[in-house]
C-alpha cells in the first residue's frame, strides 16, 4: 500500500483544499449572491452534461484502466490514442443527443425549470468540456499522476468560478453573461487539462495493427459495451436526483438538494484519493494474476475508507447546522437528506473497491446487471417519492438504490472468488465512531456558532482518533498521523 499512500496523501491534500474553496463557494458565497433559481440552474446544467457525457464517451474511463497494462509498453502510445478516438466519437455522439433529443428536454423541464430550457443551448460546450476533462483525468490516472487533474478540477475550476460569481456580484455583467461565463470557467478548465497532457512527452499517436492488438481491441469493444451501460446506470442513480427534483419540485429545491450533496460529497474525498491509485493497482494485479494482492487492497482500501469517512461524515454531522447557519433559511432543512446521502457514501466506500475487483474480474458482465437493476427500482421510486414526499423521497430512493448495489457486490465477490473486505479491525472502528458521534451529537450547544463547531470538533477527535491511533487499528492511518507529527515537529 506504499504507492497508494504516498499518492493519496498528495491527492487528498488537494482536494480537501478544493473541499474548503467549494465550501466557500457552495456554501458561503453563491447562495448567498445567486437566486434559487440561477443557483439550481448551474447544478443541473453540469448534472445533465455530465449524464450526456458518461452515455457518449463509451466507458473510455474503464477501458483505459482496464488495458493499459497490456498497452503501456507500446511506444505508439495507443491508450493516448484509444481516449482521443472514443472522446471524438463522444463529442458526435453529444451533438446527435441533444439535437434530437432537444424538443423532449424542453417540453419535461418547461413547466418547473423554465430558466434550464432558455439555456438549454448551454449543455453542448458543458458536456464537451467535461468529455475533454474525462479523457485527460483517465489518461494521467492510469499513468499514477493524480494530483494535477484534481488541482484542475477541485482548485482551479472553483476559483475560476469564484470569480465569475464575485464579479457578477458587483454588476459587472448581466445575468444572461454570467450563466455563459460559468460555463465556459468549465470549458477553459479541461483545455488547460488537455494542453498539459499533450505535454506529457510522449506525443506519438497511432494504433499497432498487429494481430494480438487487433484481438485484444475486439475485448476492448466487448468490455467497454459492457461497462458503459454499468457506467451508465450509476451516473444515472446520482444524478438523475439532480434532474428529477429540477423537473418535479423546480429550480429552487434543486438549490436546497444541491447544498445536501455536496455536504455529502466531502465524505468521498478520502474514497477517491485512495481509489483512484488502487483501480490501477487492481487492474495489474488481475494482469498478474496475483490474487494475494487484490486480497490485500480489498481488505485495506475497506479499512481505511470506512476509517477516514466515517470521520468527515460524522464529524459534518454533528457540525451540521452551525455550519449551515451562514444560508439563508431555505437551505437549512436539508439535514435528513444530508444524512441519508452521508450514511450511504460511507457503506459504498466503506466496501473498498469492489467495483475495481468485480470489473476486472470474469465477472464483469454481473456488474452491469446489477446496475441497470437497480437504475431501473431507483428511478422508479424516484417517479413514486420525489413528488409526494419531496426531497427525502429522492435521498431515500437513492440510498436503497446504492447500499442494495453494495451488498449485492458484496455477496458476488463473497460467494464467486472468496473475497471479504471485512476484518476484526473494521467492526472496532466503526464501533468507535458510533460511540463518538451518539456522544458528540447530544452535547448541549452553545449560543455561538463560532464556540460550537471548534468545541464539537474537537471533543469527536478526542473520542475517536487517539483509540483508532493508539490501538494501531490502521497501519496507514498510523502512519498518516505519524507523518503530520513529523511535519509539525520541522516547524515547532
Amino acid at each position: 500500500m506504499g504507492i497508494v499512500r504516498r499518492t493519496s496523501i498528495r491527492f487528498l491534500t488537494i482536494l480537501y483544499i478544493g473541499i474548503v474553496l467549494g465550501y466557500i463557494n457552495t456554501v458561503l458565497i453563491f447562495p448567498n449572491i445567486l437566486t434559487e433559481e440561477e443557483f439550481g440552474l448551474t447544478r443541473i446544467i453540469f448534472s445533465a452534461a455530465a449524464l450526456i457525457a458518461q452515455i457518449t464517451q463509451l466507458g473510455t474511463g474503464n477501458i483505459l484502466v482496464r488495458f493499459h497494462p497490456h498497452l503501456k509498453e507500446d511506444t505508439k502510445n495507443t491508450t493516448l490514442t484509444l481516449g482521443l478516438f472514443l472522446s471524438f466519437i463522444g463529442v458526435v455522439l453529444s451533438g446527435l443527443v441533444l439535437f434530437f433529443f432537444k424538443d423532449w428536454i424542453i417540453d419535461s423541464y418547461a413547466e418547473n425549470a423554465g430558466l434550464f430550457t432558455y439555456y438549454y443551448y448551454l449543455l453542448f460546450p458543458a458536456t464537451i468540456s467535461l468529455i475533454a476533462y474525462n479523457l485527460f483525468d483517465g489518461y494521467l490516472r492510469v499513468l499514477l499522476k493524480n494530483s494535477f487533474s484534481a488541482f484542475l478540477n477541485s482548485i482551479l475550476l472553483r476559483l475560476v468560478w469564484l470569480g465569475i460569481v464575485l464579479l457578477y456580484a458587483f454588476d459587472f455583467f448581466d445575468t444572461d453573461a454570467f450563466i455563459n461565463y460559468y460555463v465556459g470557467g468549465q470549458v477553459a478548465v479541461s483545455c488547460v487539462g488537455l494542453i498539459c497532457v499533450l505535454m506529457q512527452g510522449n506525443l506519438t499517436i497511432g494504433f499497432d495493427t498487429s494481430p494480438e492488438r487487433l484481438q485484444m481491441l475486439k475485448r476492448m469493444v466487448s468490455f467497454g459495451v459492457v461497462t458503459i451501460v454499468s457506467g451508465i446506470s450509476l451516473l444515472l442513480i446520482h444524478r438523475i436526483d439532480v434532474l428529477l427534483v429540477g423537473k418535479y419540485l423546480g429550480l429552487a429545491e434543486v438549490a436546497v438538494f444541491a447544498i445536501a450533496m455536496y455536504m455529502s460529497d466531502v465524505i468521498l474525498a478520502p474514497a477517491q484519493s485512495i481509489a483512484r491509485t488502487s483501480a490501477v493497482l487492481v487492474a495489474d494485479a488481475f494482469k498478474s494474476n496475483n490474487m494475494d494482492m487484490v486480497k490485500t487492497l480489498y481488505k485495506k482500501t475497506a479499512l481505511n475508507q470506512v476509517l477516514l469517512g466515517g470521520l468527515v461524515f460524522l464529524l459534518i454531522a454533528v457540525n451540521y447546522d452551525s455550519l449551515l447557519s451562514f444560508l439563508p433559511p431555505t437551505y437549512s432543512d436539508s439535514y435528513d437528506v444530508f444524512f441519508l446521502f452521508g450514511l450511504t457514501k460511507v457503506i459504498n466506500t466503506g466496501l473498498g473497491v469492489n467495483g475495481a475487483i468485480l470489473i476486472n474480474s470474469n465477472y464483469y458482465k454481473l456488474d452491469t446487471i446489477l446496475s441497470v437493476s437497480l437504475l431501473v427500482i431507483s428511478v422508479v421510486l424516484k417517479i413514486l417519492f420525489i413528488p409526494v414526499y419531496g426531497l427525502i423521497g429522492a435521498a431515500a430512493s437513492t440510498a436503497f438504490a446504492i447500499i442494495a448495489f453494495n451488498i449485492a457486490k458484496y455477496l458476488i465477490l463473497r460467494i464467486k472468488m472468496n473475497l471479504s473486505p471485512f476484518s476484526k479491525n473494521y467492526f472496532i472502528i466503526c464501533s468507535i465512531l458510533v460511540v463518538a458521534f451518539v456522544i458528540t451529537f447530544y452535547m448541549p450547544n452553545t449560543n455561538s456558532v463560532w464556540l460550537n463547531i471548534p468545541i464539537t470538533s474537537s471533543v469527536f477527535i478526542i473520542l475517536t482518533v487517539p483509540g483508532i491511533y493508539f490501538m494501531q487499528l490502521s497501519e496507514d492511518f498510523n502512519a498518516l498521523i505519524d507523518n503530520g507529527i513529523d511535519f509539525l515537529k520541522k516547524w515547532v
